[in-house]
């Protein structure tokens, strides 16, 4: 299934600054993918989970149209990490957006209602971490994020400690190494994800 939507007119030099190329770095990430029986991003493709763990996915080729424009949004935030991961907050929400588009179902409900189970179009937060995490290794993989790198997925909750269990992806800054969640999980598409310290994240229920 390949995205249609185009976010504005492509030139011809970027399109070809941008041609599909060799396999996705980013070992963890992809690690967590095949541990969780899920389908790894190619640079060309992502198939993103709905239904709640995954159990619907519709394949979605990688437009050259959300390319440039996460391109734009990117090289216009180059000053540094705090301006980057606000950019990406914007590069999500239109592709939290277009992901409602392309699977063709009613938008997703945040926070995963336990009635929305197994409901085309719907997201837990597997879902919204595969998928979000699928976007953040494409971005990488064309050299669009300056000053961070995409880190596995991460878990918080076990219902033991009172916290219902919680996954989220992970963005690390390349100087610092500090951790970042990025989650879109509580917020409906077509909003910015909570991108926020990975340590402030696990503290929170």
């Amino acid at each position: 299934m390949k995205w249609t939507l185009h976010l504005f007119s492509a030139s011809l030099p970027l399109l070809l600054a941008m041609s599909p190329g060799p396999a996705l770095a980013g070992q963890e990430p992809q690690a967590w993918y095949l541990e969780q029986g899920y389908v790894p991003p190619l640079r060309d493709r992502i198939i993103a989970c709905h239904g709640y763990g995954c159990t619907r996915r519709t394949a979605v080729a990688v437009d050259p149209s959300l390319l440039h424009r996460a391109s734009a949004i990117l090289r216009s935030a180059k000053a540094s990490p705090d301006t980057e991961r606000r950019a990406l907050g914007e590069v999500i929400r239109l592709y939290t957006s277009y992901l409602t588009s392309r699977i063709g179902s009613p938008p997703d409900v945040p926070k995963s209602p336990p009635s929305e189970a197994g409901i085309s179009g719907q997201m837990d937060c597997v879902d919204e971490t595969a998928n979000t995490t699928s976007l953040l290794l494409v971005l990488e993989s064309y050299g669009l994020l300056a000053y961070h790198e995409v880190e596995r997925p991460q878990s918080r909750g076990i219902f033991l400690d009172g916290r219902y269990p919680h996954t989220t992806a992970v963005i690390a800054e390349k100087q610092s190494h500090r951790e970042w969640a990025v989650d879109p999980w509580a917020k409906a598409p077509g909003e910015k994800p909570d991108i926020l310290p990975l340590a402030q994240w696990r503290q929170d229920s």
